[in-house]
């Protein structure tokens, strides 16, 4: 068993994410998802790295809001591919310290542009006004996207961290 969790302990400790983040009450935008992205590009190795953030929105959305416009969904889901390849490209082979708060910043700022996008484009008027209002309308929920991104990075980091270093002093033989 020990041996299986050792060698899936990224996979699981995604699946406790998801699940967690499903269930816990939240404010607008301040959610584990784009920490879970980033987790996943970091960590995940397969193609499978960039489905873990769009399942677990789309997870949290059929089971708390439900389906709301497709077209907003699609970019918002799209907004979340953003950070795992934050993951992937700013932090995955670079030391952890450097590369994370980069991609923090860069994983809100990319949900904040791909996201508003949609919004524009189903709410606002087609024009440079419309746009610029959308996004300024956004902001503050930017500021939430940063602040969740910079909670959870840190918690699943960290935590994650702790797991590898606890696992890798149950896999050393003890001294007799």
């Amino acid at each position: 068993m020990l041996k299986f969790l050792s060698a899936n302990k990224e996979i699981l400790f995604l699946l406790l994410i998801v699940v967690i983040s499903a269930v816990l009450p939240h404010p607008a935008n301040v959610t584990p998802i784009g920490a879970l992205g980033l987790f996943a590009g970091t960590y995940i190795r397969k193609q499978g790295f960039l489905l873990l953030p769009v399942a677990a929105a789309m997870f949290a959305d059929l089971t708390t809001v439900g389906v709301y416009s497709v077209l907003i969904m699609f970019f918002v889901y799209t907004g979340h591919l953003v950070s795992a390849l934050c993951g992937r490209y700013l932090v995955r082979d670079r030391a952890l310290v450097a590369g994370l708060p980069v991609a923090v910043v860069a994983a809100s700022v990319g949900f904040y542009l791909v996201s508003n996008l949609g919004n524009w484009w189903v709410y606002q008027p087609h024009t440079w006004a419309g746009i610029v209002e959308c996004y300024t309308l956004g902001l503050p929920y930017l500021a939430r996207t940063l602040f969740g991104n910079v909670l959870y990075s840190s918690l699943f980091f960290g935590v994650f961290a702790l797991m590898q270093q606890a696992l890798s002093k149950q896999d050393v033989p003890e001294r007799v």
